[in-house]
């Protein structure tokens, strides 16, 4: 009798762990990469917001500021429409706006993925009167615009896999997990096309093997809520020294919908007829 009930016991236990672990494997969250891709559909996104500074001998020299909203399509990104400011050393452009007693605005930018929009400080001289945008078409004049103070963009699958791969440490808590690790300017050139896109050519040896260090936050979903990157490169021409550059940022309201539209056309002035020599976006200095 004993026996019998020894030999029960032992049946319903294993029934009921073998219930608990398929109830968990059905519970766990999908991969960060899988995550992402079920993010990508029409009409759907998410907002952004980047803090980016380049440091000299332990100084800002250069803040960029960026917020905004990301499109999706089936296959990724399809647009971007962003604000930003720069700042280029300690309060220069805030002495200046006490200065005139006025603000300097911001620069707003929309991409999709044949067409760029451009309003703001550095724009104006370069439009007709009545109109406020600047449109540029085709994609090798656009490069720089969708360019964000983040270099890594987590929001292609590859790049993202790449980061998880090279995580040297993994952190879970009840927000969900921290991954910490490196990876090279070489390695993430190799990965990332919006990377590729920012460089006119492949890192060279030396610089190719700049780590870049990252910290990702996942929530518990698996989907990305904040991205850290710092490398520190030589200066051109002094290879003594050097800067440092650090980007933050944070993602959130993911499958939000978003419907991003150019800028009405009475209020656009096609760059190519207004003129070439424009300035762009600023962005971080890289390799």
């Amino acid at each position: 009798m004993r026996r019998w009930i020894t030999a029960l016991v032992t049946v319903l236990a294993g029934s009921t762990l073998s219930a608990g672990t398929a109830q968990a494997q059905v519970q766990a969250p999908p991969s960060p990469v899988r995550r992402l891709q079920e993010q990508f559909g029409e009409h759907v996104g998410l907002r952004i917001s980047d803090l980016g500074r380049v440091y000299r001998d332990g100084k800002a020299v250069v803040t960029i500021w960026r917020r905004g909203r990301v499109e999706f399509d089936a296959a990724g990104v399809y647009g971007t429409d962003t604000v930003g400011r720069t700042e280029l050393g300690k309060g220069v452009v805030k002495e200046l706006e006490s200065r005139l007693g006025q603000r300097l605005g911001s620069t707003r930018v929309i991409c999709f993925p044949n067409e760029a929009y451009l309003s703001g400080p550095g724009y104006e001289t370069w439009l007709p009167e009545g109109k406020t945008w600047l449109g540029l078409i085709g994609p090798a004049n656009i490069k720089q615009t969708a360019a964000l103070p983040q270099i890594v963009n987590i929001f292609e699958p590859a790049t993202l896999g790449t980061l998880l791969s090279h995580a040297a440490t993994r952190r879970k808590g009840s927000y969900g997990t921290i991954l910490q690790g490196a990876v090279t300017l070489r390695t993430l050139y190799r990965v990332s096309p919006s990377f590729r896109d920012r460089l006119p050519g492949p890192p060279g040896a030396r610089s190719g093997r700049i780590p870049i260090g990252f910290r990702l936050w996942l929530d518990r979903a698996n989907l990305a809520r904040r991205l850290t990157t710092t490398w520190r490169q030589p200066l051109p021409g002094h290879p003594r020294e050097h800067t440092t550059t650090v980007a933050d940022t944070r993602y959130t309201g993911w499958g939000s919908p978003v419907t991003l539209v150019p800028p009405p056309p009475e209020d656009t002035a096609d760059a190519g007829r207004v003129g070439a020599d424009f300035p762009e976006p600023a962005v971080l200095p890289i390799g």
